[in-house]
């Protein structure tokens, strides 16, 4: 059977160019997302939804074929199979670091027969009306969606993209829409594509919201219109305003620079209106405006610009600049309409009328404004429309100082408080001056080394500044003058030029090491990815001409040229030198601190024994041994470790100077934190000895990687040596163990951690600071046992970060617990119960409209009891060195009494009795009487774990969590969480303890009536699932959590959201997807009634969940159609003129039946009924009797005429026959195995 090519709700005819990606040709398998077809057969499309799922290193490799299907093609009677086409790998822009880019472009074998698009250029206004069409799932033949645009959006710092948000739309973006067009609703054009994927915790993505990549960005990293293909609407910064890209960091004036950056980004001390002048000459002024603007525009800024560094404008943030030298107002009217996506057509009264009226907030501006060839009053006029809508914003720059439009413009577009406001905010600005140059004053001077002069101390500014702003503020001499608006130009642009250079000064003099002493480079995308960092120039490490006993010039061994002192080690001076045989390779020289002291003498020869048996890629490497040729000293010669140390890396993470900056620096600290833990697990587990002095300054960032230097402080246990983070077990002489070095390990992450200066509230970093939080515990047995354990959680909190931050899966298996059997789904996830259909025992009119309403219409989306919750959460691994691991192994026993049993001979131990508290748990879930005997059971059974464990059950986790198991049976839910929250305490990295930890605050939130309280949990089990979910998508339990809450929150869009998550691969999918199905066709959250867009997506959910989702049983199937069968009798009830099941009949593709009118519709619920009647068992009890009559009343109560049924089968004393309905629902569905061959309909 054909999918379904078309919904009710799909795009317009005329958007014959959307396209649907797909892995294989044969559609099987979910959409890869949308694209949009060009000229060529070009299709438009994310990277992202190019590239495989991401591997165990986090990286996702492009696909070189995907096939293409045309909906439509399909619409017009004659559907092709979907045409391969190939990847066109030279315009692949994966997404980056600072999420720019995600674009590809795809070459089809043959060009469709259908209309392509064109893109367009338009302001991606806030607030405006845009649609767009997807391919989920459930509906490949697409999907329509309203939103509106809601301004600069995206998961980077200082992101490019536009959100969108759909929230007035009855359904949310999910996978299937990225790469699909956008279209402005009002102009109908083609202003963008979707991509729906990122989300951070510091610009999180809601699921009603995604992001649209403008036209603009798109042309900045295709060269579409080289390509031959038109893209029409006027560039953002016109071509007469716009530089090369390559000359926008060049000849600028600092001061202006960064005085427009900042009234670009709506900094609060900037005013809507901003007067600049650069007049004839001033070509310095003049190509500072022009490069700002450039550099603020989506399109023609230079690549190095996306993701906008610091001190930059943000990319996106220029609407309209347009030179208006010799050009009427009518003629920037028309280009600002065009920009705006406003019809044209209209007087240029009108256009302005029509501007101010319709036009959205928008920053504009207009070079050489007062050259125009139209009258002053002309353009005033069209300044005013421009501002009309309050959030506008203008930049006006004059040629002339004295122009006439400057006097129009102060006395009408701005306040009488502009002159006041402007002098207060440029005193504030001198006054942070003066205090950079008060701390200046404070610092000690730096000497000049090798290539590179001493940091220069500027002239204190600000007393001169101060006078001159004197003279321009109230009372001053030139406050009542014509010039006043340039001399406060000027004076802006002196005073940040000055501050600028302050605040750089103050940066080199401050240290560690200046920004400019490395080159950075961007990390990758892979899991593990970190910045790339290098010296730039080892001889500008230098501190002075010479150390205490080399200097620069000397030689050793005629092979090591020594260059000067670089820095000093626990026991050493550490020097940068040459070897000479190897091209000059730099090298480092370490000496002893004090040669006449033999204690230091005796340690720099241990320190080079050690070094000689060292080898691992994360501890700096011997090379050889020198001594100086005119003195006794002696040398290490060690590699270069061509690096900075992260004391340099956290002073970037407070300053936030990319790529240190941003949610990803946290990603990066658990990094560090991994490859460290590497570096100290061979020390401790393969050479027996601890690092003991690890710090800051003694990590190096070398690479890709990182380097522990200064090795004289690695010692055999419990010896004596240097500390910088002392445990509180450390003697005084600083004494070490491995734990103790764990223990350090978690101060110079929680070290790094502390430096950022927006530290987000997310869960993954509070992950983080409970995995470093257990790292620094006081009591060492309290810590990770070994460096490998530490980082086993250091993984799992990584991932957590990323997924995140990404919004994408990051998958791994845990290393601590199995996968859960079952998805705690409340039984929202399985097909409605027969007694959903109690209530038709309570009778009813016949003559009614449709039948009544079944109770339990909230879908069942209870939360799970805590006895059922107790038994079906994850179950920790068996610990490989317990007597019984090898039983634990091989059972496989259904049945938990007789494995009771069978437990009884096997060897106590504490997974032993740990399994059976388990088992006792499921007897109590299970059994009504004796449940208390078996709780006393498993109480007994988890002390006898406790008392094998001895001094350890003190600190192992699977108690906390069995304790938590055995409160949840006692409905103790409170208790339960303060035992999981110790779990989460002990293994922050994994999922197991958040998932118990949401439920915990599910069952208090519907628990309680206090709406305050009800709201709290909430919101922490929202995001204790969110967390678990984003990371594995296959954990159906977190899934049915967030649908749970978002169902009794009337959000049954964003219930869907997470349901359709799951994937394929998952044990819970057929779940997932049959609680899609009873969302759908159930009533809307509203009250109001159901639609024949929810009708279709209810039908094509169940079509789907029979042939691709699992479903086989065949009593679960009718209670799903009678379930649909209903909504469709609610859908007839509520119309009143058109007939809905005609709009129905015509959304759904060709031959699928559907009833003709009510009374076929009647007919076939009837039918239905009784079939749910003959599931009902056959026994003695009165409520199976009661409920078999409630069906056939509802059967007979639905049918044209309503009669009662009793259940002997007699009606006014005959006895009823067979309905004689018409086609069922089921004929149009694919018939599973266990339908084919009863002879019978469905």
């Amino acid at each position: 059977m054909r999918e379904p090519w078309h919904t009710s709700n799909s795009s317009s005819p005329e958007e014959g160019w959307r396209v649907c990606l797909l892995r294989t040709q044969d559609r099987s398998g979910r959409p890869l997302g949308a694209g949009v077809l060009l000229p060529g057969g070009l299709v438009l499309t994310c990277a992202h939804t190019v590239l495989s799922r991401p591997g165990r290193d986090g990286t996702r490799a492009p696909f070189d074929t995907v096939y293409i299907d045309v909906p439509a093609a399909a619409l017009s009677g004659d559907a092709p199979e979907p045409q391969r086409a190939r990847l066109l790998r030279e315009y692949l822009v994966l997404p980056t670091a600072h999420f720019s880019g995600d674009l590809a472009l795809l070459k089809l074998d043959h060009e469709p027969p259908v209309p392509h698009a064109v893109l367009h250029r338009q302001i991606p206004a806030r607030n405006e009306p845009v649609h767009f069409t997807g391919y989920p799932e459930d509906l490949p033949g697409g999907e329509h969606l309203d939103a509106r645009l809601m301004g600069r959006g995206g998961p980077a710092h200082r992101p490019e993209w536009v959100q969108l948000d759909t929230e007035g739309s009855p359904y949310v973006v999910r996978h299937g829409y990225s790469g699909g067009g956008v279209v402005h609703s009002r102009s109908r054009r083609l202003i963008g594509i979707v991509a729906h994927q990122f989300g951070t915790p510091q610009a999180p993505v809601r699921r009603e919201h995604a992001y649209m990549i403008p036209t603009e960005t798109v042309l900045k990293h295709l060269p579409l219109e080289r390509l031959g293909l038109t893209v029409t609407g006027p560039r953002a910064v016109s071509r007469d305003v716009a530089v090369a890209p390559d000359r926008t960091a060049s000849g600028r004036v600092p001061g202006l620079h960064r005085r427009l950056t900042r009234w670009l980004d709506g900094e609060p001390d900037t005013d809507p209106v901003e007067l600049a002048f650069a007049g004839e000459g001033e070509h310095a002024l003049l190509h500072t405006i022009r490069s700002v603007l450039t550099l603020a525009d989506r399109e023609q800024s230079p690549p190095s610009a996306s993701g906008s560094a610091a001190g930059e404008p943000q990319v996106g943030s220029i609407d309209i600049a347009v030179d208006a030298t010799n050009r009427t107002a009518a003629e920037l009217a028309v280009h600002a309409a065009e920009r705006i996506g406003l019809e044209g057509g209209r007087s240029h009264g009108a256009r302005l009328e029509q501007i101010a009226e319709e036009s959205p907030p928008l920053i504009a501006a207009f070079l050489a404004v007062d050259r125009s060839a139209s009258g002053d009053a002309e353009i005033t006029a069209l300044l005013r429309a421009l501002l009309a809508r309050g959030d506008s914003r203008l930049l006006l720059v004059f040629s002339d100082p004295g122009s006439p439009l400057l006097a129009r413009v102060r006395s009408e577009l701005l306040d009488p408080e502009w002159a006041d406001r402007r002098a207060d905010r440029l005193a504030a600005r001198v006054n942070r001056l003066a205090e950079c140059e008060q701390r200046l004053r404070q610092l000690p001077a730096r000497p000049a080394t090798a290539g590179r002069p001493a940091p220069r101390r500027p002239d204190g500014r600000s007393p001169k500044l101060r006078r001159e702003l004197e003279q321009l503020c109230r009372g001053g001499p030139l406050y009542e003058s014509p010039a006043l608006p340039h001399a406060l130009f000027r004076l802006a642009v002196d005073v940040e030029t000055a501050l600028l250079d302050a605040e750089a000064a103050e940066q080199a003099l401050a240290g560690p090491l200046g920004p400019h002493e490395f080159v950075v480079e961007p990390p990758g995308d892979g899991l593990t990815d970190l910045p790339v960092v290098a010296v730039r120039d080892p001889d500008a490490l230098v501190t002075a001409p010479a150390g205490p006993h080399l200097a620069g010039g000397d030689r050793l061994h005629q092979q090591y040229e020594v260059v000067g002192p670089i820095g000093q080690g626990s026991h050493g001076q550490v020097y940068l030198a040459r070897d000479l045989l190897l091209d000059n390779r730099p090298v480092a020289l370490k000496g002893i601190l004090d040669p006449g002291n033999p204690a230091a003498v005796l340690q720099a020869h241990q320190e080079r024994l050690r070094l000689v048996s060292l080898n691992h890629p994360s501890v700096i490497r011997v090379v050889n041994y020198a001594r100086h040729p005119s003195a006794s000293a002696e040398f290490i010669v060690m590699e270069f470790a061509d690096g900075a140390p992260l004391e340099w890396v956290a002073a970037g993470i407070g300053r936030q100077r990319p790529p240190f900056s941003g949610p990803r620096v946290r990603e990066f600290i658990v990094v560090y934190g991994l490859l460290i833990l590497d570096a100290l697990s061979y020390l401790h587990d393969q050479e027996g000895l601890v690092y003991g002095d690890l710090s800051l300054t003694n990590v190096l960032h070398c690479g890709k990687g990182i380097k522990l230097i200064d090795v004289a402080g690695v010692r055999r246990p419990g010896t004596p040596g240097p500390v910088s983070h002392r445990p509180p077990e450390s003697g005084p002489s600083g004494e070490m163990t491995t734990a103790g070095d764990l223990y350090t390990v978690g101060a110079v992450l929680d070290e790094l951690l502390a430096k950022d200066p927006v530290p987000p509230a997310d869960l993954g970093t509070q992950s983080l600071e409970r995995a470093l939080r257990r790292a620094m515990a006081r009591d060492p047995k309290r810590r990770y046992a070994t460096a490998q354990e530490m980082a086993l959680q250091l993984r799992g909190v990584l991932r957590e970060l990323r997924s995140l931050r990404l919004g994408e899966e990051t998958f791994e298996p845990s290393p601590l617990f199995d996968r859960a059997a079952t998805a705690l789904d409340g039984q929202l996830g399985k097909a409605p119960p027969l007694t959903r259909w109690r209530a038709g025992c309570s009778g009813g009119d016949p003559g009614n409209a449709s039948p009544a309403r079944p109770a339990g219409q909230d879908q069942d989306a209870q939360v799970p009891g805590p006895a059922e919750v107790a038994v079906a959460l994850p179950v920790p691994k068996a610990d490989q060195q317990d007597p019984n691991w090898k039983e634990l192994q091989r059972t496989s026993y259904a049945d938990p009494a007789g494995l009771l049993q069978l437990s009884d001979e096997w060897l106590p131990s504490p997974e032993l009795h740990l399994l059976r508290c388990r088992l006792h748990l499921e007897l109590a879930r299970d059994q009504l009487r004796g449940r208390d005997q078996q709780l006393v059971a498993a109480a007994m059974e988890l002390d006898r774990a406790g008392r094998l464990l001895g001094d350890r059950r003190r600190y192992d986790w699977r108690l906390d969590w069995h304790r938590g198991l055995t409160e949840l049976a006692h409905g103790h839910v409170r208790q339960a969480l303060t035992c999981f929250d110790e779990v989460y305490d002990a293994i922050p990295g994994e999922y197991a303890p958040k998932l118990a930890l949401g439920y915990c605050h599910e069952k208090l939130a519907d628990s309680t009536s206090d709406a305050e309280i009800r709201e709290g949990h909430e919101q922490q089990a929202m995001r204790f699932y969110d967390a678990v979910w984003r990371r594995n998508h296959a954990l159906g339990s977190a899934a049915f959590g967030l649908a749970r809450i978002h169902l009794a929150r009337r959000s049954p869009d964003l219930a869907l959201a997470s349901l359709d998550g799951v994937p394929p691969d998952s044990r819970h999918r057929t779940a997932a997807r049959t609680a899609m199905v009873r969302i759908h066709a159930g009533p809307p959250a509203d009250g109001s009634p159901p639609t024949v867009a929810s009708a279709v997506r209810a039908y094509a959910a169940l079509r789907r969940l029979v042939s691709h989702e699992g479903l086989t049983d065949r009593q679960a199937y009718e209670r799903l159609t009678a379930q649909l069968l209903e909504l469709l009798l609610e859908l007839v009830a509520a119309a009143r003129e058109k007939d809905p099941l005609a709009e129905l009949r015509g959304s759904l593709p060709p031959g699928v039946p559907v009833p003709a009118g009510e009374r076929e519709l009647r007919e076939q619920l009837s039918a239905c009924y009784r079939k749910l009647a003959e599931q009902v068992p056959r026994t003695d009890l009165a409520e199976d009797a009661e409920l078999a009559e409630a069906l056939l009343d509802n059967a007979y109560r639905t049918r044209p005429l309503g009669l009662r049924h009793d259940r002997d089968g007699h009606r006014n004393g005959r006895r009823a026959g067979p309905g004689r309905g018409a086609r069922s629902l089921a004929l149009w569905l694919p018939r599973p195995l266990w339908l084919r061959g009863s002879g019978k309909d469905a």
